[in-house]
C-alpha cells in the first residue's frame, strides 16, 4: 500500500494530462476507436516526461562540468615562517579565537601569523569595516591567551596513548616561554598575508540551497548541491598566484521519465522532489578530517611536537 500511495504524485500528473487529452480527442472525433485515442493521448505527456529529464541532465552536467573546469593542483607544502589568512563562510570556522587550525600553524612553526576573516570580507581584507584578530608568537610583553579555544593533542602528537582528557595543544606555550616567547592576540583592519586559504562551502544558515534530504519540496530540474571549494593562493610581487584550486560537487541525474516522489519522514526526512538517480560526488571531496592535516589545503605536517 505504501509502494502504492508513493506512486500516486507522479501517476496523477501523467494520467490526468492523458485523460485531459483523450476527451478532448473523443469530442473531436468519436468515430476513432477509443484505444487509438487513449493511446494517442498518451504519446504527448509521455513524450514531454522522457523529453525533459534528457534536456536537464544535460545541462546539469554541463553545469558540473563548469564548475570543476578550473580545478588544478594539488595542497602545496608552505614554507616556514610565513603570515596565513583564512577566509571562510561567514558562521563557519572560530571567528576571533584561535582554534585548532590556529594553534597547530602557530605551535608547529609552519606559520609565523594566523589571521581569519568571513568570506564575504575577501575584497575588503586590505581594510575590514570591522577589525579581525592576529594571533602569532612574539616576545613576552602583551601576552593575550584570552581567545585560545581549548583543543586537545591527538595521540600521534603525543607519541602514546593516555588517558582523557590528553594535554592541550595550549601546553606548548611553556616550551616557548623558556624561548622568550608567547601568544599575541593583535587587532588589525588590513588581513593581507603572505599566503591566503579560502574555503568555500557554500554555508547557508537558513539552509536555503538545494539539499537531498530534509522536509519541504525540492523541485529543481538540476539537483546539484551547494558546492566546497579549497583554494590557495601565495602572495607574489606582481599579486596573488593561486596554488591550487579544488572543488567538491555532489548532484544527481533526473529519473525517466520525469517523476514526482512525494516527501517521507521517519527517523530521516526526504523532500517532495522530481526523482532522481545516480547520485554521484565528482571533483575532489574532503574524503576525512586529519587534526594534524589542513583537510587537503596544504601538505605540511601541523602536529605539535613535544607534548606530555
Amino acid at each position: 500500500m505504501a509502494w502504492l500511495i508513493a506512486l500516486m504524485p507522479g501517476a496523477w500528473i501523467y494520467f490526468t494530462q492523458t485523460l485531459t487529452i483523450y476527451t478532448i480527442l473523443r469530442r473531436v472525433s468519436g468515430r476513432t476507436p477509443r484505444l487509438a485515442m487513449f493511446a494517442a493521448a498518451a504519446t504527448l505527456p509521455l513524450a514531454v516526461g522522457f523529453g525533459i529529464p534528457l534536456w536537464a541532465n544535460a545541462v546539469t552536467e554541463q553545469r558540473v562540468q563548469a564548475l570543476i573546469a578550473q580545478d588544478h593542483g594539488a595542497p602545496p607544502t608552505l614554507p616556514a615562517n610565513l603570515s596565513v589568512t583564512h577566509a571562510i563562510d561567514r558562521g563557519l570556522g572560530s571567528s576571533g579565537k584561535c582554534w585548532d587550525i590556529c594553534q597547530r600553524l602557530l605551535f608547529s612553526r609552519t606559520a609565523k601569523s594566523f589571521i581569519e576573516v568571513p568570506l564575504d570580507m575577501l575584497s575588503k581584507q586590505a581594510s575590514l569595516p570591522t577589525s579581525a584578530r592576529r594571533f602569532s608568537l612574539g616576545p613576552i610583553g602583551g601576552c593575550n591567551n584570552a581567545r585560545l579555544q581549548t583543543t586537545y593533542a591527538t595521540p600521534a602528537e603525543i607519541g602514546r596513548e593516555v588517558p582523557p582528557p590528553p594535554p592541550p595543544l595550549s601546553d606548548k606555550l611553556e616550551d616557548f616561554a623558556r624561548e622568550g616567547l608567547c601568544l599575541h592576540d593583535d587587532e588589525v583592519r588590513d588581513a593581507r598575508s603572505d599566503v591566503l586559504i579560502v574555503e568555500r562551502w557554500n554555508y547557508d544558515p537558513a539552509l536555503r540551497g538545494f539539499r537531498f534530504d530534509g522536509e519541504g519540496w525540492r523541485l529543481s530540474l538540476h539537483p546539484i548541491a551547494p558546492f566546497k571549494r579549497r583554494e590557495v593562493f601565495r602572495r607574489t610581487p606582481s599579486g596573488l598566484v593561486r596554488l591550487m584550486r579544488r572543488t567538491e560537487v555532489r548532484y544527481a541525474r533526473l529519473a525517466e521519465p520525469l517523476w514526482l516522489s512525494p516527501g517521507f519522514s521517519f527517523n530521516t526526512a526526504s523532500p517532495t522532489h522530481w526523482a532522481w538517480r545516480d547520485q554521484r560526488v565528482v571533483g575532489s571531496p574532503v574524503e576525512s578530517f586529519q587534526p594534524t592535516e589542513w583537510n587537503g589545503l596544504i601538505a605540511n605536517d601541523l602536529a605539535v611536537r613535544g607534548l606530555r
